[in-house]
């Protein structure tokens, strides 16, 4: 008899059990799903900047070239690959979509260098295709980027790296000052049910977007969430941002970074934007035969056409160079100066891991062209 009663028991117990774990097992589920979504995302994000940044390396910079290209870069992750609808129907498609996120604000890009004061540095009248002046419009020389020692920045010279000169306004070189950086911030919709409600909900008054307040799921207590002590203030306006009909909806804001070279004259625009703290460096320029590279014992410093005398060797920490933020992709054996680079030029840099989503990436870059 007791044997029988003990069964009964034992069931309740497990069915108990099991309604305790099912919900938290399925939040786990729900949030795994949801985060190979966003990593999906971001890979897809850095893929449309990067073809952002390809097409306004050879567009002088133009915001509109940056922006067309964006939309090209975006529109297999919005469309597929495999839309029925024409590849020209599909760009017009993705330029107007483009067009939408920008102006609800879950779409922002803006351009980290060339800097206003790399123009001050590097600086110079620009052409039109006859070669007549163009009134009141700098661009970047693109031309001779092997002989850049040889130049001079308009702003005074700060020191050198590997033999050029950096600029006293911008911390560049001008090899810096020829590197297109971009970043791109994208408020991804949280299309996962019950998880990505809550990922926002927690993150806004972690960011101070919101009040501090607690949520229940069933019967389980999530409890309320603190603030950060160094919340992301940019990211309010992304996780509750409208979708094209007026409604909101919850997002997580990404946010990418790309440096490529410039391959034509960068031309300075509404978007050039003032210094910045984020870094932008060129690999070592390339040195032409029969020209003796820098750093060698038996070559004594460099003298820069019209100074007065040789510039001292600039104390230099770490051995490998590195790009944006990610550090450690850049050209071998130059290092960097020991200095500040408030403008995003020739300085160490903060170093910030790519998988943190939100967090900065950069793109190596290739050397000079010869």
């Amino acid at each position: 008899m007791s044997e029988r009663l003990r069964r009964p028991a034992s069931r309740g117990a497990t069915l108990v059990e099991a309604l305790i774990a099912l919900p938290i097992v399925l939040l786990l589920g729900l949030g795994a799903l949801q985060w190979i979504l966003l990593f999906h995302a971001r890979t897809a994000l850095e893929y449309a900047l990067v073809e952002a940044a390809r097409a306004g390396s050879v567009a002088q910079a133009r915001p509109g070239a940056i922006e067309d290209g964006l939309a090209r870069g975006l529109m297999p992750f919005w469309y597929g690959v495999g839309a029925s609808r024409p590849w020209a129907a599909a760009i017009g498609a993705s330029g107007v979509r483009l067009r939408q996120g920008l102006a609800a604000g879950w779409i922002v890009w803006r351009q980290i260098s060339p800097t206003l004061e790399s123009f001050g540095d590097w600086g110079e009248p620009a052409l039109d295709a006859a070669g007549r002046p163009m009134p009141g419009v700098l661009e970047i020389p693109n031309d001779g980027l092997q002989w850049s020692a040889l130049r001079q920045p308009a702003g005074g010279v700060a020191g050198l790296r590997d033999a050029e000169p950096i600029g006293a306004r911008s911390h560049q070189t001008l090899n810096d000052a020829n590197l297109l950086k971009l970043e791109l911030r994208y408020g991804m919709p949280m299309t996962v049910p019950l998880v990505g409600r809550i990922a926002v909900w927690v993150m806004r008054i972690v960011d101070g977007c919101a009040a501090p307040s607690g949520r229940w799921v069933g019967a389980l207590d999530l409890g309320t969430p603190a603030p950060a002590a160094a919340p992301k203030g940019w990211a309010c306006a992304m996780y509750l941002a409208p979708n094209a009909a007026g409604a909101a909806v919850p997002r997580w804001p990404v946010r990418t970074t790309a440096t490529v070279r410039m391959q034509s004259p960068a031309r300075q625009s509404a978007m050039t934007p003032a210094g910045s703290g984020s870094p932008a460096h060129a690999s070592p320029p390339v040195v032409p035969v029969g020209m003796p590279s820098a750093g060698q014992d038996s070559v004594p410093s460099p003298v820069l056409p019209g100074a007065s005398g040789p510039f001292p060797a600039p104390a230099v920490e770490g051995g490998v160079g590195g790009v944006g933020d990610a550090g450690g992709a850049g050209g071998a054996g130059g290092g960097f100066l020991a200095m500040p680079a408030p403008n995003g030029g020739s300085g160490a840099g903060p170093a910030s891991g790519w998988l943190r989503l939100g967090g900065d990436r950069s793109f190596s870059v290739p050397g000079a062209c010869s």
